[in-house]
């Protein structure tokens, strides 16, 4: 288990290539040559009397179609503020309901590989840490990244959303996207990053032998003679180097004896948001099982919207 010292004196040797800003700005401009195309369908079956879900869909990076729940409360005419949800690296994206009440908009996205959106790419898990990850351009997480980067354009796009108030959140993978994705999308004003995977690549790597880190372990072993390509390609997508351009407020949550995402890794992450931040250490848990950490969550996202908790939903 890793102590707060330990946090404090891990140093990364990941760093932004020089043309890192290039690189995304180009990704963008290609993402925004493709039509949004976004729809919504009503799913009656897993609405209620706070919220009506629906099935979301829009174009992504490829002209890939990404599905998504889309939740809107049934009382008030908006525009509601959001929050915008990411899925882990095996787990399916949830259907946060519980916000319905609060007067709150929600979307979970199913980025390209989830159940939904894998009909056009599929690489599995594992599979979907190395899939292309000989060149930058090939990689599954430009994909993965443009898949968020549009749910947030979906928001944007529909008139019951106050444009203003959208906020992001995820644990694991989905922690990792909420840093990448409050980095490449100004409009998003805080977010909440859960042991965040897709930090520190090398250290990560060499830290833990579990999965989903240890798929590069096997590829190296199997590609001896990709790795120094694999490495590159890495760092346009490790999620330290996206954490400096981040100047909302956000909440990072660590478990010291996480087992699949190296506690020191994700503090570096922390470490390097430019913005206002919270620290949330939780010494006594492994990875996802912190038990305060879903109300803590749902406190600091209530903060920040100025709600306060609805006394039905406790």
């Amino acid at each position: 288990m890793a102590s707060q010292e330990d946090l404090e004196q891990f140093i990364t040797r990941v760093t932004p290539p020089e043309d890192f800003t290039d690189f995304w700005n180009d990704v963008i401009a290609e993402l925004d040559s493709v039509p949004l195309e976004p729809g919504t369908s009503p799913v009656a079956i897993r609405s209620n009397d706070g919220v009506n879900v629906h099935r979301a869909t829009f174009l992504s990076l490829g002209g890939l179609e990404i599905v998504a729940w889309y939740s809107v409360p049934t009382i008030g005419d908006g525009p509601f503020p959001a929050i915008i949800s990411f899925p882990g690296y095996k787990g399916e994206p949830s259907l946060r309901r519980d916000w319905g009440r609060k007067g709150v908009v929600t979307l979970t996205v199913a980025v390209r590989g989830k159940l939904r959106s894998n009909s056009d790419f599929n690489p599995g898990y594992p599979g979907l840490l190395t899939d292309g990850i000989e060149s930058r351009e090939t990689y599954s997480y430009k994909g993965v990244v443009a898949d968020c980067l549009r749910g947030v354009d979906f928001l944007l796009s529909r008139p019951e959303v106050d444009s203003n108030r959208i906020y992001a959140c995820g644990s694991s993978q989905g922690g990792g996207l909420t840093l990448i994705t409050s980095a490449l999308r100004p409009e998003i004003q805080g977010g909440v990053a859960g042991y965040p995977f897709l930090c520190c690549f090398p250290e990560s790597m060499q830290l833990l032998r579990s999965y989903p880190y240890d798929e590069l372990n096997c590829y190296a072993r199997a590609f001896p003679e990709r790795v120094s390509n694999m490495l590159e390609t890495l760092r346009y997508y490790d999620a330290v180097n996206f954490a400096g351009r981040i100047t909302c407020p956000m909440a990072v949550g660590i478990a010291l004896a996480d087992e699949v995402c190296p506690p020191e890794t994700s503090y570096a992450a922390y470490r390097a948001l430019a913005g206002p931040k919270e620290l949330w250490l939780f010494p006594d848990s492994g990875h996802g099982n912190a038990h305060e950490y879903p109300a803590k969550e749902t406190s600091w996202l209530e903060k920040q919207l100025g709600l306060t908790s609805d006394p039905r939903l406790t």
